[in-house]
């Protein structure tokens, strides 16, 4: 079942799963057609993408340090399926939170291949 996109401004969509919101460019006017399929793809399968995500930022993230209680899950807030300058269509991005980490934001860059999602980069950025 396709998700429900509306307009963000003159150059994105959003959907909602939840409480998790989908960012997806525009083109020509509509949602990206491929970024829609991608996101279909990772909106079926959310919970397992999101494990994913989630054990590649603990290979490197003490939550203890990061937020003071190391059971402290993270929050996925956002997906963000917009191509960055450079890097190819079949790419995403998780956005967390961590309750704790007071402006902490932590992206993982996922990546879309014919034998499965994988995680590949991350960072943290203070707002």
């Amino acid at each position: 079942m396709p998700l429900p996109y509306e307009r963000m401004g003159s150059d994105g969509w959003v959907a909602q799963i939840g409480p998790v919101r989908l960012y997806l460019s525009d083109e020509s006017g509509a949602v990206s057609r491929g970024q829609a399929a991608l996101a279909e793809a990772v909106a079926g399968s959310l919970d397992a993408r999101r494990a994913a995500a989630s054990a590649y930022l603990d290979l490197f993230v003490d939550r203890r340090k990061a937020c003071g209680d190391a059971e402290e899950p993270w929050w996925l807030d956002e997906i963000d399926f917009r191509a960055r300058p450079g890097e190819a269509a079949t790419g995403y991005a998780f956005l967390f939170t961590l309750h704790g980490d007071d402006g902490g934001l932590w992206t993982v860059d996922m990546h879309a291949a014919a034998d499965g999602h994988r995680p590949y980069r991350f960072e943290r950025r203070q707002g």
